[in-house]
């Protein structure tokens, strides 16, 4: 009787262990890296015609921005501030370098993006960098990080660091 018991727990113990299954969903890569680069063309589209509402829509909540300079971190409201102060319908002139390069995770739930590029009214000779950090919330794609850097060459760090002496 307590072979059989035995037996009968171990049968129902391993049932379970198996019988869960996670459901896995198909992630189509293409249609996401199609909606990602539809919102950033959104973005640069909003920068132009300096409609920050636009920018603020595709931001989580709890969005964090880096700047440039080591001092500038900006959480949604402070960003969307600034912007409202920056973007005064003259536009920014955007010189792409390349393709932008997006990464989709695996579970399609976030995603990296990287574009490259020079703004002449700024820096003619040193190219940006914007990094995002996308996450998809409620079938929605929001930037919860997003970073602008300075990437000069590296040829061009000597001369730089000359310059800053």
């Amino acid at each position: 009787m307590r072979r059989l018991l035995g037996i009968t727990v171990l049968i129902l113990f391993a049932g379970i262990a198996f019988g869960q299954t996670s459901k896995t969903t198909q992630v189509d890569f293409e249609t996401e890296i199609a909606a990602l680069n539809e919102i950033l063309n959104t973005i640069d589209a909003a920068i132009l015609a300096s409609d920050v509402s636009t920018i603020a829509s595709y931001l989580s909540e709890d969005f964090l921005m880096c700047g440039t300079d080591p001092s500038e971190f900006w959480n949604k409201p402070q960003i969307i501030d600034l912007w409202n102060q920056m973007l005064d319908n003259t536009g920014f002139e955007f010189k792409y370098i390349g393709d932008r390069e997006i990464r989709v995770a695996p579970d399609g739930k976030s995603a990296a993006v990287v574009t490259q590029f020079f703004m002449p009214a700024f820096t003619p000779k040193i190219p940006w960098r914007n990094t995002y950090y996308f996450v998809k919330t409620n079938d929605n794609w929001m930037i919860h990080f997003w970073g602008s850097a300075l990437i000069p060459k590296n040829e061009d760090l000597s001369k730089l660091n000359e310059a800053l002496e």
